[in-house]
């Protein structure tokens, strides 16, 4: 029983390897940096979604420039990621 065990334990193992070195190898590229007309896409920290920077609103926090998709995204990142009293 134990001997299966280990077995089942050394092939979830491999399988971990095996799908780790395929993702790290192949990657999920980001979408494309600028839209058709060649606007400039920017990120959203929040919630991880690609946006064109004219409609994306933008705000300062921890001294960077940080681009969200809605006001609530915004507001989220601001409570787990400010600094208590260091919102500039």
């Amino acid at each position: 029983m134990i001997r299966l065990l280990l077995w089942l334990l050394f092939g979830f193992l491999a399988y971990r390897l095996f799908r780790y070195c395929k993702q790290s190898l192949h990657g999920s590229a980001p979408p494309s940096r600028a839209t058709d007309n060649g606007e400039e896409m920017v990120h959203d920290p929040q919630c991880g979604s690609y946006l064109p920077r004219s409609t994306a609103l933008q705000d300062r926090i921890d001294g960077q420039t940080r681009f969200f998709c809605s006001e609530n995204c915004r507001q989220h990142y601001r409570q787990t990621h400010t600094k208590q009293g260091d919102r500039s």
